[in-house]
């Protein structure tokens, strides 16, 4: 039956993104902190994981991924505006590599 749905299923449907505030509610939930402390909690994560990057750090989570950061190179672009060639300087990027758990938890089955 449509009300026997669960907390998950409901999400799902309304919308295919999580951001701040419904990860902040999850963690509250699930930790058994305010909502605020979870807030913290997670800026200082995202915050401690931002800062090693920025030192030039791997940030690596066993079981679920590592972040790093990788310069690219110099390449040749085209504007899709007017089609003209233009340089794309190189740059440093943020990569995220999932771990095999991550990657085996979102494959269909």
């Amino acid at each position: 039956m449509a009300e026997d749905k669960t907390e998950q299923e409901t999400t799902t449907s309304s919308s295919n993104t999580i951001g701040r505030q419904e990860l902040t509610r999850r963690i509250a939930k699930e930790v058994n902190l305010t909502q605020k402390q979870a807030a913290q909690v997670l800026e200082v994560t995202l915050e401690t994981i931002r800062q090693a990057l920025q030192d030039g750090r791997e940030v690596r989570l066993v079981g679920f991924g590592s972040f790093r950061v990788r310069q690219s190179a110099a390449r040749r672009g085209v504007n899709p505006r007017n089609g003209q060639n233009i340089e794309v300087p190189a740059k440093e990027r943020v990569r995220f590599s999932p771990g095999k758990e991550l990657a085996d938890a979102v494959v269909k089955k």
